[in-house]
């Protein structure tokens, strides 16, 4: 039988009290417990599937353990996949794409002599324009463009430089009539509130004619009084897409850009679109993580198997505890053993693993680092940038992985320092001083025995993996026997 804890908002659904109290006493008689916590890009039925498919490598015939898989709902995939498709098809997210592309082609193409000047060069886009279109229509990524790079003396826009473009924006009829559009289609209190996402729905939208979240329609009307329904103002928009461009290149500018095309496409999904990205959906996925652990070990996930666990610890038990986190389980891992250092016996110490995670440095040194004294070992399995790079979230529309997807678009900062990216271990942008959270986290890695191993890595027993796509470190049979290996034998090296 599969040992699963079911929650929805942080709490127990299809699991009891009693129930986890006897997954954790069949742990505790087997002295071994490993905690595995799927990722957040799958449904309740098949992260369920894969409790069934992993159980195996931990438990008696395999490691010796007894395996326990916290589950919880998510939409996650689901939104992304088809909110962008739907983005990706819309003539606003195209327009605007090709607009900000040509700002920043022509800041890249500047001379030395233009950007003494404040000139910028022409540059007749047509052919490339073209194919963005039908890369976005036939959501064929292969037909896009190829990307370009930022030359190394590349500034930031001047405020000249943006009066220039909104002055040509303005002139710029498809632009105008798709605003115009837009304000046409704007819906009535009647229709947002029949048209009001609701958890586990996909779309939120005020306008018709647009996935424009509805806080941003909002924020680029002209509504003169409160009996009027406003209109659409192409003037702000001119604004917010020169904006979006100085953004764009200023990341690039600062080293902290993933790349042009990709960098353009967060920062006008982050301005037009979060509320259709997958934004609420993240937000709340985080939110059940910490749900988890509220006080009443009858009715949280977390907190039950943590009551459960520490009665036996209090007991005088021995047992060994392995907790597996891949992806957003990172961030469950985190307030578990945060919460468990309140109530834990003082010497008592987890193991920690961690695939791909998807938890915020600043969580990490928060929850992780400063728990050090909680943890016996710590491991964690992650890509190289250039696997990250390569692995594509949505082939049609954003060509890296989750990870950067988040950091670049979900989370509240631009380029927000995620554990799993190894560009925050490496890139040297990352000053030890005014980025202290992230030298915290790499020293407290790099305190502890083989504390990353990268993709394709082959270093003897418990230290490998080949996995080469964010879902793949639970799939990934070399990184599941190396996981298995750490269940049986621990860390050491063999």
């Amino acid at each position: 039988m599969v040992n699963v804890i079911h929650t929805e908002n942080g709490r127990l659904r299809k699991t009891s009290y009693a129930d986890v109290g006897a997954m954790v006493q069949k742990g505790v008689e087997r002295k071994n417990i490993v905690i595995h916590v799927h990722g957040g890009l799958v449904s309740e039925n098949s992260a369920r599937q894969t409790a069934a498919r992993l159980s195996p490598y931990y438990d008696s015939d395999g490691a010796g353990a007894v395996s326990i898989f916290p589950v919880w709902e998510s939409a996650l995939h689901e939104t992304l996949l088809n909110n962008l498709r739907d983005v990706a098809r819309e003539k606003f997210f195209r327009i605007v794409t090709k607009r900000v592309r040509k700002i920043a082609k022509r800041k890249a193409r500047q001379s030395s002599g233009e950007r003494v000047s404040g000139t910028l060069p022409m540059w007749d886009g047509t052919d490339e324009e073209n194919d963005i279109d039908t890369a976005f229509e036939t959501l064929d990524y292969a037909k896009l463009p190829a990307d370009f790079e930022m030359p190394a003396e590349l500034t930031e826009l001047s405020q000249a430089e943006m009066h220039m473009f909104e002055e040509e924006l303005k002139l710029d009829l498809e632009l105008d009539d798709c605003v115009e559009a837009i304000s046409n289609g704007l819906l009535s209190d009647e229709e947002l509130h029949a048209a009001a996402n609701v958890r586990g729905g996909t779309i939120s939208r005020a306008s018709s004619e647009t996935l424009m979240s509805p806080d941003a329609v909002r924020r680029y009307m002209d509504q003169p009084d409160h009996n009027t329904r406003g209109l659409f103002s192409g003037l702000k928009i001119i604004k917010a897409v020169v904006s979006i461009a100085y953004r764009v290149i200023k990341r690039c500018v600062k080293k902290r850009d993933h790349g042009v095309y990709t960098t353009i496409i967060e920062e006008i999904l982050r301005e037009f679109y979060l509320a259709n990205v997958g934004e609420k959906v993240w937000k709340m996925m985080k939110g059940d993580t910490k749900d988890c652990f509220g006080d009443d070990p009858h009715v949280f996930g977390g907190t039950a198997l943590l009551s459960a666990l520490g009665a036996h610890l209090d007991a005088g038990k021995q047992v060994r505890v392995t907790l597996v986190g891949h992806s957003a389980g990172a961030v469950y891992l985190s307030h578990l053993i945060d919460e468990a250092d309140e109530i834990f016996p003082e010497a008592f110490k987890f193991d920690v693993v961690f695939l791909a995670p998807a938890a915020t440095i600043d969580l990490v040194e928060k929850k992780i680092v400063r728990n050090a004294h909680r943890i016996n070992d710590f491991r964690m399995f992650t890509m190289t940038d250039r696997n990250e790079r390569k692995d594509r979230l949505v082939g049609f529309l954003y060509p890296h992985s989750l990870l950067y997807f988040i950091s670049g678009v979900l989370e509240g900062s631009k380029d927000e320092p995620i554990v799993g990216m190894s560009r925050f271990f490496n890139g040297e942008q990352f000053d030890r001083r005014k980025f202290s959270d992230i030298n915290k986290v790499k020293k407290f890695v790099a305190a502890k025995r083989d504390g990353l191993c990268w993709s394709t890595a082959s270093d003897g027993r418990g230290r490998n993996t080949k996995a080469l796509k964010h879902g793949d470190f639970d799939n990934d049979v070399t990184t599941m026997e190396s996981l298995q290996a750490i269940a049986r034998y621990g860390f050491g090296r063999g």
